[in-house]
């Protein structure tokens, strides 16, 4: 960096790295500035800066913009202002990408601590993790549109703002480095995990099961499929020890149901799945309202409720939405059984329990749109793959003393009609969003759609019979 004059009052032409990322005012003092000094804190003006333009960033040379230095402590405060760059070079900011988030997907995904995360976000003195980098990237992926980075501060400009592929790339590709030279954390599996969701949500649920597969992987290393203890001393230490176990295991369960969603859509079923679901007695997640209360979590706050208590009243969004993907785990393992007839005994008792697990949801919601959207699509999609199964065995379906063939084909095909039905009320209910409220709708929204469309089109009595058309 270019000093101002030389000898020992020399000034750089720049704040430091710590300043910058801090963004307080810096007195560019050479080797060290004062607040450095006075924090005992490594001081760096390593500049910044594009490599195929010194102001802009081009789209075409995204992937070149994010490099990491060898030396860990340069390049987290490096890697930190090179993602807030990126951002605003979407034509966002980062206080709208954050907020966005957490109004949208946060609300049914709730596997981020939103207090410790702007704890991190506005730190002081001190540079976030490169996990948490990569995260502050994929947050600003997941919420951007297909028309990011057009705006009209770039209308008169020559250009070409970062657009929503290119973004994508760019994450990646920051994911890909910093798993390469950082120990797994949290930061880092959660960012995983919204890369994989947003490859399913645009369309690719094949690419989100693989991305899945690293992410679960990724954890285990980190060791958070562990039960998080509850830890019952009154000490701060322990209180913030207990908030960032009960995030890491929010963090597990999503992987946990997320897997099996993306499951349901890929090509060859018989790919194992990486994540091993927990048994009914486990406890179920913690809650956002809890999570969010303070800084840190009292362990009085945190009650034990089982994953198969399905009728509890005291079960909240994310702990329903647990619950309905124990029972699709269900539905999955019972299709691997050899025996036809005992794979159709466990299969009924399933569709009996997700029917009733339905009713509980309705009572719950009492009327209320959005509280348990993606618990109730969830449940919708282990009732589709659990009678699609049903009828794809008709052929070996044997008549017996309780039921016969045409009576196993009836019944699975009035449950559909049944599930196809309130996915019909659930699309009237969505008819009328705004843009807004449409980008916060549930990731089995569209799933549902599909499946009950192709059920329409293949029964006949969805149809008019007078003029052929079909009825939705």
């Amino acid at each position: 960096m270019a000093a101002d004059g030389g000898g020992s009052g020399s000034h750089a032409t720049q704040v430091c790295t710590t300043c910058k990322t801090r963004k307080k005012k810096c007195d560019k003092v050479l080797p060290s500035c004062g607040y450095c000094v006075g924090k005992g804190l490594g001081c760096g003006y390593d500049e910044i800066r594009p490599r195929h333009h010194e102001n802009t960033l081009r789209a075409s040379h995204t992937s070149d913009f994010i490099t990491i230095p060898s030396d860990p402590t340069i390049s987290e405060a490096n890697l930190y202002l090179q993602v807030h760059q990126l951002i605003r070079a979407t034509g966002r900011f980062v206080d709208d990408v954050t907020a966005q988030y957490f109004q949208g997907l946060h609300r049914y995904l709730p596997v981020i601590s939103r207090t410790r995360f702007h704890s991190s976000l506005i730190t002081l003195g001190t540079t976030p993790s490169a996990g948490f980098s990569v995260l502050l990237l994929s947050i600003s992926l997941i919420t951007s549109s297909s028309k990011l980075g057009w705006h009209a501060e770039h209308a008169n400009t020559t250009t070409r703002p970062v657009d929503q592929r290119t973004l994508h790339r760019a994450t990646k590709s920051l994911f890909a480095q910093v798993q390469g030279l950082f120990p797994p954390s949290v930061h880092l599996i959660q960012a995983a995990l919204l890369l994989a969701v947003y490859e399913y949500r645009h369309g690719r649920p094949e690419e989100a099961f693989v991305s899945l597969a690293g992410c679960a992987r990724m954890a285990y290393a980190a060791g958070i499929h562990r039960p998080s203890p509850v830890v019952h001393t009154d000490t701060d230490i322990n209180a913030d020890f207990q908030l960032q176990s009960e995030e890491a295991a929010n963090t597990w369960w999503g992987i946990i149901i997320y897997e099996r969603i993306f499951y349901c859509e890929v090509s060859f079923s018989d790919q194992p799945l990486i994540t091993v679901f927990p048994c009914g007695d486990a406890r179920l997640p913690t809650e956002t309202s809890i999570l969010e209360q303070s800084d840190s979590l009292s362990p009085e706050l945190i009650r034990y409720i089982p994953v198969s208590c399905l009728s509890s009243v005291d079960v909240g969004v994310f702990g329903r939405s647990v619950q309905a993907a124990w029972l699709l785990d269900q539905v999955l393992k019972s299709r691997e059984t050899a025996s036809l007839d005992s794979r159709l005994a466990q299969l009924r008792d399933l569709d009996t329990a997700l029917q009733a697990f339905l009713g509980e949801m309705m009572q719950q919601c009492s009327g209320k749109r959005g509280l348990l959207c993606e618990a109730v699509a969830i449940t919708i999609r282990a009732m589709f793959t659990l009678h699609w199964h049903i009828l794809s065995q008709s052929q070996q379906l044997v008549t017996d003393k309780h039921h016969s063939r045409e009576d196993w084909c009836t019944y699975s095909h009035a449950a559909l009609d049944t599930a196809t039905k309130m996915v019909l009320d659930i699309v009237e209910t969505h008819e009328n969003l705004d843009r807004y409220q449409a980008v916060c709708l549930t990731l089995g929204h569209s799933y549902m759609i599909r499946a009950a469309l192709k059920h329409i089109y293949e029964r006949r009595e969805w149809r008019d019979t007078s003029s052929g058309t079909t009825v939705i």
